[in-house]
């Protein structure tokens, strides 16, 4: 069997982004991260982070994103 060279996923992953959110009913800020045309959305600071964080790991590791 030959060794495999290929990324963990076959896509072009998208740079992730974070931005904090004024809700519009007056409740305080939420954080959005967005990556692949998806948003999440999560009210505590250490989940976006960690979520944040993780996603731009993923995106520096393939050598094709610019």
């Amino acid at each position: 069997m030959g060794a495999a060279y290929h990324r963990a996923y076959s896509f072009e992953m998208s740079k992730p982004t974070i931005r904090q959110v004024d809700l519009e009913d007056g409740n305080g800020l939420i954080w959005e991260v967005e990556y692949q045309g998806m948003i999440r959305r999560h009210s505590q600071d250490w989940q976006a982070m960690w979520i944040y964080t993780y996603l731009t790991s993923l995106y520096n590791c393939d050598k094709t994103n610019p």
